[in-house]
């Protein structure tokens, strides 16, 4: 384990480690070789360039080719052989992994961006002509890319996993509903069983979209202030209006 300077963060008072940036240089990577904030990487004569996350939970580990002990995270290839690396390994969370910030804001645009640079890199398809154990690793980035990407994109299951990197869930954790929301919940589903043409669906939908931006809104209000009970509310709620709009969707109406 490397000494590391501590950084706080506004994930419920966790602490998260800033990460060492330094220039690795090898036949198929070059990574973090900018101080701190730019990583650049070049592949096959392709140079792709991302944000480096500044603030990242942090464990050294081993190539599992030449056992190099490798200080960055995240690690996509070896510094020493070039091997690519274990994603399960490195335990890496889905905001560190596209070098952004554990927060509830983000800027989506720079996350597409970003995985799309590292799903290009860690395609199945550029270690055809590999080892088994190297695609077998290629196909399990690519994966952890797919769901990270998946995830951080839609606002609700940004929500959801940002309560679960602090240890908590709206499943597991009894949340106490005001009787007003409880007879809004009945309401808004007789709503949808009653609405019978086309316009007043459209209607209906638009009413639970405005729902929605206002829940994510105040969301977005409670991880900012650490406030954890205020969020697993506004979390289930945007789950029910989440779950209705779906019902909403698929609501076949003459």
């Amino acid at each position: 384990m490397f000494v590391m300077r501590h950084w706080r963060t506004g994930l419920f008072g966790d602490s998260l480690l800033r990460a060492v940036c330094r220039s690795v240089h090898h036949s198929r990577a070059r990574q973090f070789s900018e101080p701190l904030y730019q990583q650049i990487v070049n592949v096959r004569n392709n140079k792709y360039k991302f944000k480096c996350h500044p603030y990242a939970t942090y464990d050294a580990f081993k190539c599992w080719n030449c056992q190099t002990v490798l200080d960055i995270r995240p690690c996509l290839f070896c510094k020493n052989c070039s091997i690519i690396q274990s994603s399960e390994d490195q335990n890496l969370n889905y905001f560190e992994l596209f070098n952004i910030h554990v927060q509830y804001d983000i800027d989506t645009v720079q996350l597409t961006s970003n995985f799309r640079k590292l799903q290009n890199l860690m395609h199945p398809d550029r270690f055809s002509n590999k080892t088994e154990e190297e695609q077998l690793l290629s196909e399990s980035f690519s994966s952890l890319l797919n769901k990270s990407y998946t995830t951080l994109l839609n606002p609700l299951l940004r929500g959801l996993y940002m309560l679960k990197l602090g240890g908590l869930s709206i499943e597991e954790d009894s949340i106490t509903m005001d009787s007003t929301f409880l007879y809004e919940i009945m309401d808004w589903n007789e709503k949808v069983e009653e609405v019978d043409t086309k316009e007043s669906l459209e209607r209906l939908k638009k009413d639970v979209d405005d729902m929605l931006v206002v829940l994510y809104k105040e969301l977005s209000k409670a991880f900012s202030e650490n406030n954890q009970n205020q969020a697993k509310v506004l979390l289930s709620k945007a789950k029910f209006f989440t779950t209705l709009l779906e019902k909403i969707k698929d609501k076949d109406v003459l």
